[in-house]
């Protein structure tokens, strides 16, 4: 670790510090044509109420503290915690801050899931970045993922049960069999109640105010159709692992 960590992290200029100051705590004067109740009594001083988003705020540069993190992977937690104990000062505020940091960097208090995964006890989820192996208690780094990657596990993970050709057809895939399905648009008008057979749902569908799609008639899908199908699920998996 290097000997001016405290330094880099900590004593770095606040943004907005070169704003100038109209700290004041002043009490107001009493006005005596209107209310006391109903007067200010106090001016705040805080930066946040005085000057709103443009007050002073933190700068810290976790650069060069996620680097000795991402250097020491692999190794065990408590040597590594050591070095930096040995390195840093708790007692001072600049190393006591740079602990601050360190606790919300890496996860210590993880637990294994029977899926294998790590867990976080504190938050119930499955750890990203920076914690300790609850079994090895090796440091260890999991690389967070992206929007982009979450949704593509959730469209993977998700049964494709109809495939639309256009507006009033579509292929369904009812009890493990492919149907061709016949629908029709319905237009029920305000304060009325209207009942339709739907061949899907084997049963009849109570339809109030607006415009409903029910299905009106189906057949078996032959082995052409069927291997049509298959293909576009098959093109349209192979899309959502390009994303």
């Amino acid at each position: 670790m290097r000997a001016d960590m405290h330094k880099v992290v900590v004593e770095r200029p606040r943004h907005g510090s070169r704003r100038k100051n109209r700290k004041w705590g002043q009490r107001l004067p009493v006005l005596q044509e209107s209310d006391y109740d109903d007067q200010p009594k106090f001016v705040s001083s805080g930066r946040r109420r005085q000057y709103g988003s443009r007050c002073k705020w933190l700068s810290d540069l976790l650069g060069p503290l996620e680097r000795f993190l991402h250097s020491n992977v692999g190794r065990p937690w408590n040597k590594v915690y050591s070095e930096l104990r040995c390195g840093l000062d708790p007692r001072k505020v600049t190393g006591q801050h740079i602990f601050d940091h360190l606790e919300t960097m890496v996860e210590t208090n993880c637990w294994i899931g029977q899926d294998r995964k790590v867990y976080s006890h504190s938050w119930r989820y499955g750890v990203d970045g920076f914690y300790v192996h609850p079994n090895t208690g090796l440091l260890c780094f999991r690389q967070r993922e992206s929007v982009r990657q979450r949704k593509k596990e959730r469209l993977l993970r998700q049964t494709i049960d109809e495939v639309k050709i256009d507006c009033c057809r579509s292929y369904r895939l009812i009890d493990d069999l492919w149907y061709s399905v016949a629908y029709e648009y319905v237009d029920v008008e305000r304060g009325t109640v209207r009942s339709c057979w739907d061949v899907v749902d084997r049963r009849d569908v109570k339809l109030n105010w607006g415009r409903w799609r029910i299905a009106v008639s189906k057949r078996q899908c032959n082995s052409d159709e069927v291997r049509w199908i298959r293909e576009r699920i098959a093109a349209w998996e192979k899309e959502v692992r390009r994303m």
